[in-house]
Parts: C-alpha cells; structure tokens; sequence
C-alpha cells in the first residue's frame, strides 16, 4: 500500500513538472523589440500609374486645338472634354503617342474643327477605349486636310472608339494602320476611311453615315465588319489589291461592295442594298457569297480596257432586281458553281467568259453554275 501511495505521489510530480516546462516554453516570446524597421509596403503614385494624364499642364493647347501632344508618352484621359469654336479637340504633333480616353467623351461643338488629327507627318500612334462625337469635321483622323495624300501619321492603332454625329468622316486612318473594334455612325461623310496602303478594318460597324460606310484605297484587309444604311456604297475600295472576308452589306444607297482589280470578297453577305450587290473589276475572287434581294445586278463588271480575268465561284445569288451575274463586256472570266434563281435574268455572260449552265442539280457538273426556277 505504501509502495503505491510513493508511485502515484512520483506520477503526480512528474506531470506537474512536464506542465511547468511546457507552460515557461510557451510563454517564450523572444525579443520584443524588432532587429529592423520594417520596409514600405505600398505602391508609389508613379507606380500605380505611371502615365501621364491629359490636361492644361500636362499637354497645353494653343489657338488650334484644346489639347496638344508634343512629346513621345502615354497619356489618358480622366474627364471629358468638350471642344471650342474654330479649335480640333487633340492635335498629336510627336511620334510614339499613345491615348487612353478611359471611356469619357471628346465632344466638340458647333463650329469647332476635328476630335482627333495629326499635325504633320507622325508615327505610331494608339487612340483607345472612348466617344468621339459632334465636331464640325472629322472625328478621329490620323490623316488631315492640306497635307499631301502620303502625310498624316503611319502605323496608327484605333480600337474601341465610337465615334458618331461629325461633320465629316467618322474615322479616317493613314498608312500602315489598324481600326478595330469601332463604330462610326451618323457621320456627314464616310464612316471609316483607310487613306493609304497596308492597313487593316476588323470587326467594326459603319451606319447610317452621310457617304460611304468604309472606303479604302490600296491594299486594305478588312475582316468581319457590317456596313448597314448608309448614304452611298457600302464598302468601297478603289485602286487595288484588296481582302473583303465574312463582312455584312445591307441597306446601303450606292451598292454593296465595289471592289477594284486584284482583291478578293469571300464569305459575305449582301442584302437589300439599293443598287448592285458586289461590283468588280478585274483580277478579282468573289467567293462563298450571299447576294439576295439587292435593287440592282447581284455580280456586275465594269469593263475597263476589255478586261475580266476575275474568278466567280460558289456565290448564291437570288432575288435581285436584274440581273444576277453580268459579264457581257468582260472576257476572260471564269464563272463556276454559283446557284442562281430568280434574277432577272440570272446570267448574262459575253464571248469569251466559261460558264456552263444547268437548271438540273441531279445531272450537272462539278463545274456546273445551277440555275434554279423561282
């Protein structure tokens, strides 16, 4: 009985023991003062944005414009601007500009000159992300009046702008340059105009503008975009060289798409336009096209020097007003697989062309253009 009153009585102090020295370890909490002070944390102003922000004294204007940019930089803006009479709202006289509208407003007023324009010969220029609206002349233009036709500012990036209600064209962009994602519409003059070679349209909307919906040059690609009652053609694109790809045309005044020598249309759709459907030249790929219900000739030609030589192939083309493909005046074509049905008449080809015909998809030819009863 002794020998265990003597063990519980160790069990009990070994367990008091192990208590104490868990309790003095815990209780341990090292140096209370810190062996240095503690570094910044937070983010310098310039840091957090270290672009610089539009206004008087950043980017002073003069008896020309409300804004102007001098120096290369990176630039937003943080309110919006409302324009002045016989003034353009920015003017980018420097190379390596970029401008952030941060989605405000540039609004001019009545009597007032351009939204946006080059001062003389510049390049590389972004303008994102804004509205552009109700100045007396263009809304966003890198290439200017009273410059020669080469001049303005090259390798220029629109993107996200709308640009609506001015005096003439909505957005006019120079060589080498890229609009994307825009919408011009209620303009007095064209909507989206690409002056120069080399540049790019994708994904935008011109509508219900004074002129043209989107007018280039030379060399343009344009990509996915819609062009729907506007005063004039739909898209028009002169000179040569040109890529017309999965574009809608509806409504247009002048015509669908007119398409000079060496361009290719593929894959759009054109609709109710109030004169032809898709006019060429020569040289030209019209392919995979909708051309339903227009006013005038779905494919027409314009002879010019006696020359066709253009691809005409797996177009549909019905309901519209005249004729559906004519290339009376134009040798040389070659005009395959298309399905016509209810033109008036569906196919008038002049000497020289290949077009064979048949009114029977059962026992036509891979070649075969179908003619199909109304």
């Amino acid at each position: 009985m002794e020998t265990k009153q003597k063990r519980t009585k160790v069990v009990v102090s070994v367990s008091a023991l192990a208590c104490l020295v868990v309790f003095s370890l815990s209780g341990y909490a090292g140096k209370l003062e810190p062996s240095a002070p503690p570094g910044p944390t937070m983010k310098t102003l310039d840091e957090v944005e270290p672009r610089t922000p539009i206004g008087p004294n950043t980017t002073p204007g003069d008896a020309t414009c409300v804004y102007k940019f001098t120096q290369p930089g990176s630039y937003y803006l943080t309110g919006s601007v409302i324009g002045e009479p016989n003034k353009s709202g920015i003017v980018v006289a420097a190379d390596d500009v970029s401008i952030d509208l941060k989605g405000f407003t540039l609004k001019g007023v009545v009597g007032s000159v351009d939204g946006i324009r080059p001062l003389d010969y510049h390049s590389n220029l972004v303008v994102v992300n804004g509205i552009v609206s109700n100045w007396g002349g263009n809304g966003a233009s890198t290439y200017a009046y009273g410059m020669p036709f080469s001049h303005g500012i090259s390798y220029a990036r629109l993107e996200g702008l709308l640009v609506s209600d001015n005096g003439g064209y909505g957005i006019r962009a120079a060589y080498g340059s890229v609009v994307r994602s825009c919408i011009a519409r209620d303009n007095g003059s064209d909507g989206i105009i690409m002056t120069n070679a080399g540049g790019v349209i994708e994904q935008c909307v011109a509508i219900s503008n004074g002129g043209d919906g989107f007018v280039s040059f030379d060399g343009t690609t344009m990509l996915n975009c819609s062009s729907l009652n506007n005063g004039d053609v739909g898209i028009y694109c002169g000179n040569s060289g040109h890529t017309i790809i999965g574009c809608t045309v509806t409504n247009n005044s002048g015509g669908g798409i007119y398409a000079a020598s060496a361009s290719v249309v593929k894959d759009c759709v054109l609709r109710a336009n109030t004169s032809y459907g898709i006019k060429i030249t020569f040289n030209c790929l019209i392919a995979g096209n909708d051309i339903v219900g227009n006013q005038g000739t779905g494919i027409s030609g314009v002879n010019i020097g006696g020359q066709g030589r253009s691809r005409i192939e797996g177009n549909n083309i019905c309901a519209n007003s005249t004729t559906g493909i004519d290339l009376a005046n134009n040798p040389g074509n070659f005009i395959y697989k298309n399905t016509l049905r209810s033109n008036t008449p569906d196919l008038n080809v002049g000497a020289g062309n290949s077009a064979p015909t048949s009114s029977d998809p059962a026992t036509a030819g891979p070649w075969h253009n179908i003619i199909l009863s109304p």
